[in-house]
């Protein structure tokens, strides 16, 4: 295997060095400022719950907990919970600092400004501090967008195979970042076989990269379902309730006649008093008692596969009407009131019941009662960011687009395809899958538009290097 791309300047680890003690100053101070552990209900009392017992959920990710568990929890104060949150948090920025500084060939200061302004980011700042999965999520996402590049840069099929992991590990964090990682884990070993390099391959050198990349993605997927199915008591998969997830999804478009051979009568949607075709209530048919879900479970023993089989009928009948609605939601960004009452949702306005405070006291010695509605700079923050996350949300997707054509022209063309797919399966995921205006869904978002920005500011440059600079990334694997 020839050896690895050199870094673009000696001084490197000192570089880096600078750049992680800047981060750590500044979530220093966000932390002197705003030391407020929250909690969204009920996520948080599941992942808490999951924490404290180490036990699997159907519908929540149970390794979120089972990392407090032994990471945060040991030390039985709110404070630690929030303290390796923002230690996770820093990493993401670094993780943003070294792809853009090393994959993609910015400039010192290109990379390392990005880094700090995602540092004191509103949403990354505010979900530091919530008991929720996506800090870690997008961690663990953001890793493995650096070790597809180094896939891409050697052709080595360890790294291949750290990146499918990488991507399950998203996944059982955030189980939206599961169709995001199966795409790349397509699309990288396609991306090396036929895009060009500095050190070309045969023919048959690259079917067989190729089969053998199609067998890793199909067996590290098999053996993490399998996983998840030991680790939850549930049976293999990657979410035991997809099925009820679903019904938020897809409820204006079951009929009747989805229903059938599932041993409930289609008559069911008779009884269901929430409206059906109203997009906009799509949630609620899971969580509320006059819901679709409810109504289902009080007629079926075997809720989960009847919400499994209408769900797919109806994607299957109509997946140009799910697209329509989801659409029609995304509309929803722009609409001054739906926004007022999605962003007092998405900062935790809902107070815990007392049973929840004694279990919140029982397991992290925390009293939180009175949190849902204590103001702080770091929530304050976020509640004022809905502008800036709207944004984020509808540029990332142009800029992606010209990340991929700025980026074609450079040595390091892999990378920046590498960065353009990720962006454009995070926009097209959010609008398959995202069934309310959510802020909160938005989180990742920031991460990936200023690494574009960094991008499409430094391709230019790169173009106009000499060649044999332009090709340090171009390297393959033998």
């Amino acid at each position: 295997m020839t050896s690895l791309p050199k870094p673009p300047t000696s001084d490197w680890p000192r570089q880096a060095l600078y750049v992680l003690l800047v981060l750590v100053a500044m979530k220093s101070l966000w932390f002197a400022l705003d030391h407020t552990l929250r909690v969204y209900m009920g996520d948080s009392m599941v992942y808490l719950q999951t924490a404290a017992h180490l036990t699997g959920t159907g519908g929540r990710s149970f390794l979120y907990g089972w990392v407090l568990r032994f990471t945060a929890f040991p030390f039985v104060m709110p404070e630690s919970i929030l303290v390796v949150q923002m230690a996770w948090s820093t990493l993401t920025c670094m993780a943003l600092y070294v792809f853009t500084r090393y994959c993609l060939g910015a400039p010192f200061l290109h990379a390392a400004l990005p880094a700090c302004v995602l540092a004191a980011e509103p949403a990354q700042l505010f979900m530091e501090r919530m008991v929720m999965a996506e800090t870690l999520g997008l961690l663990a996402f953001v890793v493995t967008i650096l070790v597809f590049s180094r896939y891409l840069a050697t052709g080595s099929l360890r790294w291949y195979l750290l990146a499918c992991l990488g991507g399950l590990a998203a996944a059982a964090f955030r189980t939206s970042y599961l169709p995001v990682a199966i795409g790349l884990s397509v699309l990288a070993p396609l991306a090396h076989a036929f895009l060009p390099g500095r050190i070309s391959s045969s023919g048959p050198h690259r079917l067989r990269q190729l089969v053998a990349a199609f067998v890793i993605l199909l067996a590290s997927h098999t053996a993490y379902t399998q996983a998840y199915g030991w680790a939850t008591k549930y049976p293999p998969g990657y979410l035991a309730y997809t099925g009820m997830m679903r019904i938020g999804l897809v409820a204006p478009l079951i009929r009747a006649e989805h229903f059938e051979g599932t041993g409930v009568s289609g008559d069911i949607l008779s009884e269901v008093k929430r409206p059906l075709d109203d997009h906009w209530q799509r949630g609620h048919h899971i969580w509320e008692a006059d819901g679709l879900w409810p109504a289902i479970q009080r007629h079926s023993d075997q809720p989960e596969l009847v919400a499994r089989t209408i769900t797919r009928r109806a994607m299957l009948d109509d997946p140009l009407g799910l697209l329509d609605i989801n659409i029609r939601t995304l509309g929803g960004y722009f609409d001054r009131n739906r926004v007022h009452w999605r962003i007092l949702d998405d900062k935790g306005v809902i107070a815990p019941i007392d049973r929840d405070l004694a279990l919140i006291r029982e397991w992290t010695g925390w009293d939180a009662k009175g949190i849902d509605a204590t103001e702080t700079p770091a929530r304050r923050f976020f509640a004022s960011s809905t502008p800036w996350l709207t944004l984020c949300l509808f540029a990332l997707a142009p800029l992606a687009i010209l990340t991929a054509l700025r980026g074609w022209h450079t040595g390091r063309r892999r990378d920046y395809l590498l960065l353009a797919f990720a962006s454009l399966g995070l926009v097209a995921n959010h609008l398959l899958f995202a069934h309310i205006v959510s802020f909160r869904y938005l989180h990742p978002f920031p991460w990936f538009v200023l690494a574009n920005l960094v991008a499409i500011s430094s391709a230019g440059r790169l173009s106009r290097a000499p060649t044999h600079v332009r090709d340090t990334r171009d390297t393959s694997a033998s």
